[in-house]
């Protein structure tokens, strides 16, 4: 019997991990240190996987390189938790092919952002994602509010959440974490919120937040899954110890600067041998050595070297 899109919207909450996208030396897509990241996380209990985000270097990488990683990912994942892919680009014909491609090797989800090469009115990002939409209806879409730096209005959401069946949830990156508590009211209860800033997941979660997505939990995802489940029960002290402790303490370090963070988290894993290499794509600056110490200071201090 077919599964129906109410019923795969169901399946997703809780802790989805940003994985970072593991290269090799020379830059290619390591799909060994790929599939030992994807068993690690799983091992260690997250909810779910988030591929091809920002944490991914999706903006660096080639269409082909999107595909073929996305594969590897659904591929290791063997359906023991949901798997979401990014289709995020400035060309609404490039994220909806991708946005296919997600549906056509057994991802559980699809994720985008407003297009972010040029601004765009209202009209224009609601075009875009519902041409996502389109391109992929037997799977449930994901929207990221404050992906690179374009929020979405409640109103626009509303538009969305009235005209795009497959529409789930909005994953909030600004740095205003009680909008997490508008969704709802604004959409009808049709969109779920999702908290998406690692430095201000906790707060978002205890707005109401019903998932996360996370970069930190890389390294961190006994702790993330762990800190979401007690919100979920009302633990609020058990939860706020583990952000003090664990979370917080890192983000000090690997989330101060935005630019850095996909960096210092393959460094860590490096560091934790889960992947082989902290190789990034020439875009990205790698850290400078005081910040590197400090992540492998902290990391120590925490136990996780």
């Amino acid at each position: 019997m077919a599964v129906t899109l109410e019923e795969k919207k169901k399946k997703l909450f809780g802790n989805h991990v940003l994985t970072v996208t593991p290269l090799t030396s020379s830059g290619e897509i390591d799909e060994e240190s790929t599939r030992t990241l994807v068993d690690y996380v799983i091992d260690k209990g997250v909810h779910g996987i988030l591929s091809l985000g920002s944490t991914g270097e999706v903006f660096a990488l080639t269409e082909e390189e999107q595909k073929r990683f996305a594969r590897i990912v659904v591929n290791q994942t063997k359906r023991r938790v949901p798997v979401g892919i990014g289709v995020n680009n400035s060309s609404s014909d490039i994220s909806a092919n991708l946005a296919r491609h997600a549906v056509e090797i057994g991802a559980d989800y699809v994720f985008t952002c407003p297009p972010y090469y040029h601004p765009h009115r209202a009209a224009g990002i609601y075009q875009h994602i519902k041409y996502i939409a389109d391109a992929s209806k037997e799977l449930p879409l994901m929207v990221y509010d404050g992906g690179a730096g374009i929020e979405i209005s409640l109103d626009l959401l509303k538009k969305m959440a009235d005209n795009i069946p497959n529409l789930f949830s909005a994953k909030l990156f600004i740095p205003y974490p009680q909008k997490i508590a508008l969704y709802a009211e604004a959409t009808g209860g049709k969109v779920a919120p999702w908290a998406g800033h690692d430095q201000m997941n906790y707060l978002m979660l205890l707005y109401g937040a019903k998932g996360m997505t996370s970069a930190a939990s890389n390294i961190l995802p006994r702790e993330q899954t762990d800190m979401f489940d007690y919100i979920q029960k009302g633990q609020i002290d058990e939860a706020r110890q583990i952000f003090l402790d664990k979370v917080a303490t890192i983000n000090a370090f690997a989330f101060a600067n935005v630019l850095e963070y996909p960096q210092l988290y393959k460094s860590a894993l490096q560091w934790m041998g889960v992947i082989k290499t902290n190789v990034c794509k020439p875009v990205m600056e790698m850290p400078d050595s005081i910040r590197l110490r400090e992540l492998k200071k902290t990391m120590n201090r925490i136990g996780l070297l």
